[in-house]
């Protein structure tokens, strides 16, 4: 009887994983925006996501399909630069409409780190939209026109599993123009503020927990606040391959009512 208990409790010992230390890099990144972050990354990050929004118009329903790569690189000669760049393919599906595909607007940005500390990271940067989305598509990511945004975010280390971002962002959206059943009209764009935060736990040195935050007022007239509830999670499959996904609900008109996102990350 002895040695059966001893043996149970040799199996049940050697079933439990080796404690490794995880921590959080500048690598790790919140799913909705990966530039609004003090972080810098250390490696050639690119993604490719694919997502689901279900939007709310009135009176009217709308699903929206995205798909396409984020690329993200800091300079090798200098660490504390850092450049990245999206775009998507989109296709628009409203209620009592025929849906519409084509591309997002291309987002380039850049951003400096221009305060490092033990516990700390701080930086700024600019994002610009260059015109290539589709005037069919309702969405404030194919607004068809050349777009402004200044952001400064920070990282804060709380211990090193745990990391909390925070982000301000000032935005000048052009007026974009949009066709309906080949109707063209125009929207007259907002100076828009955003604001929010989040935070990124290592459960283990292969997933991290994370949930955010975000407030941003209405990009164009007439529409409402965009504010999401965004939770995910990231799993490394390998070294440096990993699968990341996660959902947001809107809490305001000027949000998707539901997002599900999927995503593959590829560090190199």
């Amino acid at each position: 009887m002895k040695k059966t208990v001893i043996l149970i409790l040799l199996t049940f010992l050697l079933s439990i994983p080796v404690l490794v230390p995880a921590e959080v890099t500048q690598n790790d990144r919140l799913l909705q925006r990966p530039e609004r972050d003090g972080a810098v990354v250390q490696k050639y990050w690119l993604e490719t996501a694919a997502t689901f929004q279900q939007w709310d118009f009135g009176n009217n329903d709308a699903q929206v399909w995205t798909f396409g790569p984020t690329f993200i690189t800091s300079l090798p000669s200098n660490r504390s630069i850092e450049l990245g760049g999206r775009v998507d393919i989109m296709n628009f599906d409203p209620d009592g409409y025929g849906d519409e595909t084509g591309l997002s607007d291309i987002d380039l940005w850049g951003k400096y780190q221009f305060l490092t500390g033990r516990d700390y990271l701080v930086s700024a940067g600019l994002l610009l939209t260059l015109p290539t989305g589709s005037e069919k598509i309702i969405h404030p990511r194919a607004s068809g026109e050349v777009n402004v945004e200044m952001f400064a975010a920070g990282r804060y280390q709380i211990k090193p599993s745990l990391a909390a971002i925070a982000h301000v962002s000032l935005r000048r959206n052009a007026d974009m123009d949009i066709e309906i059943r080949n109707a063209e009209t125009e929207v007259d764009g907002e100076l828009q503020m955003a604001l929010g935060g989040g935070v990124i736990y290592e459960v283990t040195p292969e997933l991290n927990l994370q949930g955010e935050l975000n407030f941003a007022t209405e990009a164009y007239d007439d529409f409402d606040s965009d504010i999401q509830l965004r939770v995910g999670a990231d799993y490394e499959i390998k070294p440096d391959l990993l699968l990341r996904g996660g959902t947001g609900i809107g809490l305001d008109d000027g949000a998707p009512d539901l997002e599900l996102s999927f995503r593959c990350l590829f560090l190199f």
